[in-house]
This record gives C-alpha cells, structure tokens and sequence, in this order.
C-alpha cells in the first residue's frame, strides 16, 4: 500500500496531540508487549491487504495484547475483521485512518473517526493541536468534538440493518470554519441552547485559537521575508561575480 504524503504529515500533526493523562494509563500495561508487534508488523511490511494474515499469526497472548492496547471489549475475531478494521489495529491512536476511504475510521470492528481533521491545511492543523494542547483535557475533546464536522451523515437505515452515509468530504476544514462553528455555539441561533459550561469552554479555545493562529501567521510571514532577502542576497552576489569575470 502507497502512504501518501498528507497522511505522513497528518501523523506527524497528530502524534503531538496530547490525550489524556487516564488514555495513557489504561494502556501502559500492554505498551511494551504491543510495541513488539507493531515493529514486527513494521518489519515485515504489513498492509492493508496482508493485516488479517499477520492477526491470525499472532498467538493468544499477542492478539490479548493488541485487544487490550485497542480498548477492544471482546477478544478479536480476525474473520469479522474487514482488511482496514485489522490493519488498524496494528496502529498506534495517531495513525489509524480511513484507508479504504469509505467516510469512516474501521478500528477493528468499531467504526470511528481520525483525531484531527484530514481535510484541514496542515499549518492550521498545528495551530489546533497547539490550542488543544494548552487547555485542560476535557475542555480539550469537548471543544475538538463541538467543532468537528462529521466526515459522514447517516441518511438511512434498511431493513437488514445496514447503514447509508453520505459523504461531508467535500467541506474543507478551515480557520473560518471553525471560528463560525464557535460562533454558533456561543451565540446560538433560535431553537438552540450552548450551557454556560460550554460557552466557557469555547470561549477559552476561541481565545487561544485566534491567538495561535495570528502568531502562526507571522511566524510564515517572516520566513517568507528571510527567503526572499536570502534570493536577493544570492542574486547580488552572482551579479557581482559575473561583473568580476566580464
């Protein structure tokens, strides 16, 4: 399977976003032994095709491990497992993602959604990880979920149970965005209620966002300065060369 770079640099962006003190230690008992086999994984170049295989190799022990480091509540039955649903489970939290591209996150057989947003310029995505990283951790997912756009919307059920989505791909995540999202949380049209605990929450990520992203925005700025003093510096100086040699 060929990983795209946007999905190496959306790792990246998501691996710095701090979870929770009780995330880390629910799974701490398990990481050592976990970490062997997603090197193992690694090493013997797993993919989405190959994961169910690499499962039904493991012994009970390892897949306990993987069920236990995934926060699965029922052992792990590699023939329920669809190839991402397995393939997830191989994956540290940072990294699972929706690679069949279907609009969700199949983590064994929970479906989901990644941390952050994909469809969000990378640069905005740092400042959100940044502004989530600087608020306590509750106040932190409760403002990641209140500003998230579902990836999917379920527009029917049939009659056997299965689920139809429809796709929200096409909405890009944005600073823009998200500040209306806020927006209306904090000024809620008529017929909606935010709690005064929620306005505070969002109050205080609003604050922090809009600060993060003025400090982003001078800090690309400036090295968009520093380049352009460095292209002029180079082209004086072979200038000047080529005036010596005439």
């Amino acid at each position: 399977m060929t990983i795209s770079s946007n999905y190496k640099e959306h790792v990246e962006i998501s691996k710095q976003l701090k979870m929770s003190k009780g995330f880390y230690e629910v799974r701490e008992p398990y990481k050592e032994d976990f970490e062997k086999i997603y090197n193992e994984a690694k090493e013997q170049k797993i993919e989405l095709s190959s994961a169910k295989m690499f499962l039904n190799s493991l012994s009970k022990e390892e897949l306990s491990t993987v069920q236990n480091y995934a926060r699965m509540w029922d052992t792990i039955d590699v023939s329920k497992l669809d190839d991402e649903g397995a393939y997830n489970l191989l994956l540290h939290h940072y990294e699972k993602f929706d690679f069949d591209n279907n609009g969700v996150v199949s983590d064994g057989l929970a479906l989901t959604e990644t941390l952050l947003p994909v469809n969000m310029p990378s640069d905005e995505k740092e400042v959100l990880v940044q502004t989530l990283n600087e608020m306590p951790a509750f106040e932190s997912f409760m403002a990641l979920s209140m500003i998230r756009i579902p990836k999917v919307i379920v527009v029917d059920v049939e009659n056997d149970g299965s689920i139809k989505f429809r796709s929200n791909e096409r909405i890009r995540m944005t600073y823009d965005i998200i500040k209306d999202r806020v927006d209306n949380i904090l000024n809620p049209p008529p017929g909606a209620y935010s709690s005064p605990e929620l306005k505070d929450t969002m109050t205080n990520f609003l604050k922090f966002f809009e600060k993060n992203f003025e400090n982003k925005m001078e800090q690309i700025e400036q090295i968009k300065y520093d380049n352009t003093i460095k292209t002029e510096a180079i082209k004086v100086k072979l200038e000047y060369q080529n005036n010596l040699n005439v």
